[in-house]
């Protein structure tokens, strides 16, 4: 059989776990012209989440242009695949399709291309990208030109742009009150931003003081409940005649800290590696010997994210994982480590902008996660 968890790539959406209201509310938004931020932390199936309600939007005639804003290098590059996306999507002949893209994007005066050979498209613009440091007022031009397509073809037609922050960080301080705006002025389409800079895009969205203050349906990505991976992972190992320890199933849990990702790639090693052995069931000594392969495997990439460090970072870093993320600024912590606590704090913004750490919001206190599980058990060894 082939391996029933998948990482490392989009999920296909009957590979999704759970996130049924999200892919609902996602699907709705395109069809009825609604707005929604998708926020949380990267890993957690936001990707998968935008593929599965486009797919069920698309199967239902609807025009969707899903792009991840940090695919490009700036505002320019985002733009130019809106508009070879807008040219790809229309299914109408060459001729056609190039006089509608000139008609809908006319101000950024686009050239489109179609190459027969492989029936892609592909597309530039010809507006200036450098007449001004901000290049914002081109997404804007963008966003016209596609709620321009959508008065034209008369289908439900939604911009669903992933990593939305990148825009923002792109932009000068205007950038959020001009596509307020326009998202304000375009009721004929959907919006559906989604990001993993969750303190960014939280403050953003829930701020009174900021332009997309209470704009939309607002979802954050938290970890899975438990009964439902447990249910996914334990039928995946089933559908290979493989007995199940669900300890061993708890352990896969525990050690990927339930975030999605992790526990598929840590499913899918154990299974590759029962398939190796010829053998016959999920234990947790499997589990340990799995995580080693995986840990090993991504060694290197560990040691140069360690070795860009200070030892003061580093030890730091080694306080958020012996600690569990918790209480890193109190006196016991601070003497432990050999760290002020103003230093801790410092530190631990600096290792979040990097993107090592996360800060995970309770309900008394912060914790401080390792953005990648794993990261944590290769520290430990």
């Amino acid at each position: 059989m082939s391996n029933p968890f998948q990482y490392g790539a989009e999920l296909k959406p009957a590979q999704v776990v759970n996130r049924k209201q999200e892919i609902r509310d996602v699907t709705r938004a395109v069809a009825e012209h609604g707005r929604v931020f998708l926020l949380g932390p990267r890993r957690f199936g936001k990707t998968a989440i935008l593929r599965a309600a486009t797919v069920a939007a698309q199967r239902a005639g609807a025009i969707v242009i899903r792009l991840d804003a940090e695919a490009y290098s700036g505002v320019d590059g985002l733009v130019r695949a809106v508009v070879t996306e807008s040219a790809r999507l229309l299914k109408s002949d060459a001729a056609r399709t190039g006089e509608k893209i000139m008609k809908f994007f006319s101000r950024l005066r686009p050239v489109v291309s179609y190459n027969p050979m492989d029936n892609s498209w592909s597309g530039s613009i010809n507006a200036d990208p450098g007449a001004a440091a901000d290049q914002t007022p081109l997404f804007i031009e963008a966003v016209d030109g596609v709620a321009r397509l959508a008065a034209d073809i008369k289908k439900p037609t939604a911009l669903v742009i992933d990593e939305f922050h990148k825009i923002i960080q792109w932009g000068g301080e205007n950038t959020e009150a001009q596509i307020r705006a326009a998202v304000q002025r375009h009721t004929e389409i959907g919006f559906v931003f989604a990001g993993s800079k969750t303190t960014l895009l939280n403050d953003m969205t829930l701020n009174p003081a900021r332009p997309f203050y209470r704009m939309g349906v607002r979802h954050f990505l938290g970890p899975l409940p438990r009964e439902e991976f447990r249910r996914f992972i334990t039928r995946g190992f089933e559908t290979g005649d493989y007995r199940v320890d669900p300890k061993a199933v708890e352990d896969i849990l525990d050690v990927s800290e339930d975030v999605p990702y992790n526990v598929q790639a840590l499913s899918s090693v154990a299974w590759e590696m029962l398939g190796d052995e010829e053998g016959s069931a999920l234990t947790t000594q499997l589990i340990r010997r799995s995580l080693a392969l995986l840990v090993g495997r991504d060694g290197p990439f560990y040691l140069t994210v360690w070795n860009g460090l200070t030892s003061t970072q580093q030890r730091v870093l080694t306080a958020a994982v012996r600690e569990r993320g918790v209480g890193l600024s109190s006196g016991a912590v601070t003497q432990k480590y050999g760290v002020s606590a103003s230093t801790i704090s410092k530190t631990l913004r600096f290792l979040e902008e990097r993107e090592i750490l996360r800060r995970e919001e309770q309900k008394d206190s912060v914790r401080w996660r390792l953005e990648d599980p794993f990261f944590a058990a290769w520290l430990k060894a």
